[in-house]
């Protein structure tokens, strides 16, 4: 049996300027708040074990805050570690909250005020009416013309979605999920007003349609975003591209119904620990500084002020010591792969392509953060390669696992 509540949205907009996460081109605190930052909060019981997921309008989870959460929802709520997500949608317009860059401190009251924000939303929602699902409808469809690899329109892009509904006995939608990858960062590193950016604006663009705040989490979107195909930088274009990517979703046609039932978890890590050749980083970064000072373009100029800012914080790191923690969850018909990271589109095809479940999707940016999981082609100048901290090859021996995993299952 099934049961899920309806969606929870927190408000956990900052009463106060804050910096905000996602360019380096941009160095001020923001000036202003064009949508609230939310979070979106849904729990479900499945065979009569509780679950409860979440996705919040921010660029990253740090690892340390949500070990922070989870702990403190496993002791309270009695939901087991692996079936709570606590994900970013990974807005790149969204206050800063990781606590890794000192140029550009994060909030810590307004750290502290999420945690217990979140908190307190996951017990409001976890003390809901949990309504029974008697049915669970898949559609899926690909988005055309928006967005796709952001570093040529030749290459393979996941633009697949799909959307879980949960339906009571008149069919009408209790609450529904929907997975998409792409970067969501369609507004212009000179914006200085806060936003959710494009999957806070998919979100809401999506309930007239589904009649329901959905639970919008991003997937394999490493290599993913509208770079190549939006029409300029900002609000008016958001509105374009989430209102035109929403109406596609609702003439998806492809359909299916699932059974969700016998839930199974699996966490596992992936150890990571090696010594970056700092002679070639350097070199690297003074070949991309080099660039910047003839680069005209605003793109171009962008890119370059990323990957130098890259070199840099490798640079100072120097040793790399992380743990990638991963976990499967499998409900029969559904299969979900969450990942701490930003995974390419390459490697989220060959996930769910692996999985033996009716439908396979990956959640990114859950559960913590430790950047791009980059294919070794990537290595030779990209912007994922360079931002990546595992070496090459590492990713490919990461994917690997992950599908031994499934097989296992």
């Amino acid at each position: 049996m099934v049961k899920v509540t309806t969606t929870t949205s927190v408000n956990i907009t900052p009463d106060h300027p804050t910096y905000i996460a996602g360019h380096a081109m941009r160095t001020e605190k923001f000036k202003g708040v064009h949508d609230e930052i939310e979070a979106i909060m849904l729990g479900l019981q499945i065979d009569g074990k509780p679950f409860l997921w979440i996705e919040a309008d921010i660029s990253n989870f740090d690892c340390d805050f949500v070990h922070l959460f989870k702990y403190y929802i496993v002791e309270a709520l009695h939901i087991p570690y692996d079936h709570i997500i606590l994900s970013a949608d990974h807005s790149h317009s969204a206050p800063l909250l990781l606590t890794r860059n000192p140029e550009m401190p994060h909030d810590d009251g307004w750290r502290k005020e999420v945690l217990k924000k979140l908190i307190d939303g996951a017990q409001e929602t976890m003390n809901k009416e949990f309504h029974e699902a008697v049915r669970v409808q898949c559609t899926k469809g690909e988005s055309q013309g928006y967005y796709g690899n952001r570093n040529a329109k030749d290459k393979y892009g996941d633009t697949s979605i799909v959307v879980i509904e949960f339906k009571d006995e008149s069919d009408a939608t209790i609450a529904a999920l929907v997975n998409m990858s792409c970067h969501s960062t369609v507004l212009s590193p000179e914006e200085y007003q806060i936003s959710g950016d494009l999957l806070a604006a998919v979100r809401r663009e999506l309930i007239p349609y589904l009649n329901v705040t959905p639970l919008v989490c991003n997937g394999n979107a490493g290599d993913m975003s509208n770079r190549l195909y939006r029409q300029n930088n900002d609000f008016n274009e958001l509105k374009r591209v989430s209102s035109g990517i929403a109406r596609q979703i609702s003439q998806f046609d492809t359909k299916l119904d699932l059974t969700l039932a016998h839930p199974q978890s699996k966490t596992f890590v992936f150890p990571i620990e090696y010594d970056p050749d700092i002679d070639v980083l350097k070199a690297r970064l003074a070949d991309s500084q080099a660039k910047l000072e003839q680069a005209v373009a605003y793109d171009e100029r962008k890119w370059l002020i990323s990957e130098i800012n890259g070199f840099q914080r490798k640079i100072k790191a120097g040793h790399v010591k992380m743990d990638l923690e991963a976990t499967i969850l499998r409900m029969q018909d559904l299969e979900i792969v969450v990942l701490p990271c930003e995974l390419v589109s390459a490697f989220g095809r060959q996930i769910k392509k692996s999985s033996q479940a009716k439908v396979c999707f990956v959640w990114g940016y859950a559960n913590g953060q430790n950047g791009y999981v980059v294919e070794a082609s990537e290595f030779g100048g990209g912007h994922d390669g360079i931002s990546t901290q595992l070496p090459k090859g590492k990713a490919e021996e990461f994917v690997a696992l992950i599908i031994q995993h499934l097989f296992n299952n």
